[in-house]
């Protein structure tokens, strides 16, 4: 008579089977994880570092950091800066190696230990005595613009009017406010603080 089929003594059950069969698809899983994650994170390990910014509009570009012993200003677009002589009692130019600008200056005058500022006037104005002669054009000291020229400048300085114009009070008008020059046209000069602002004596006053 035969006895019944089964599992022979010792060996493992249906149940343990599974277990060891669920054991083994969890670490193959494991595995697979930990292996994509590496692919993923070593390139990046190895990158070198980019610049903060880069990629983004405006942001430093690695491709556009000059060696160093490139320069931004090639001796054929930038050759050294030739100015004029400086008149004796002007102001000086600041000159350094290697620094070019292109300086716009606002027309002004000083006179009187004071700036002002240049008007074009189409006003019958009268001349009255005379307050100071040209003798250092700002345009000229710098090369056109080409050099920064520090401030205070002393009197007789301008920005707007050569070398040997005669800048007179206004008839009728407080030199502390108000002075004229005239060449082709009628400028009328506004006195202004540092800041470019009318000063609190001449807040109010019309103009001549």
């Amino acid at each position: 008579m035969s006895s019944p089929s089964g599992p022979p003594p010792g060996a493992p059950g249906p149940a343990e089977e599974r277990a060891r069969t669920r054991r083994v698809a969890l670490l193959v899983g494991s595995v697979i994880v930990v292996l994509t994650l590496l692919a993923t994170i070593v390139p990046h390990l190895l990158r070198p570092p980019v610049p903060a910014g880069a990629g983004v509009p405006g942001g430093p570009s690695v491709e556009a950091v000059p060696l160093p012993e490139e320069s931004f200003y090639p001796p054929e677009e930038y050759p050294d800066l030739v100015l004029p002589p400086v008149p004796d009692g002007c102001p000086k130019p600041l000159v350094e190696l290697g620094v070019h600008v292109q300086a716009d200056w606002f027309p002004v005058v000083v006179a009187n230990g004071q700036e002002y500022q240049m008007q074009e006037t189409y006003r019958p104005l009268t001349p009255g005595p005379a307050v100071v002669t040209i003798r250092c054009d700002i345009i000229d000291i710098s090369g056109g613009g080409q050099a920064v020229v520090p401030k205070p400048w002393p009197d007789g300085t301008s920005s707007g009017l050569p070398v040997d114009t005669v800048v007179t009070e206004v008839a009728g008008a407080s030199p502390a406010c108000f002075l004229m020059a005239r060449q082709d046209i009628t400028w009328l000069l506004r006195a202004v603080d540092e800041r470019g602002r009318t000063p609190a004596a001449c807040v109010g006053v019309p103009d001549p």
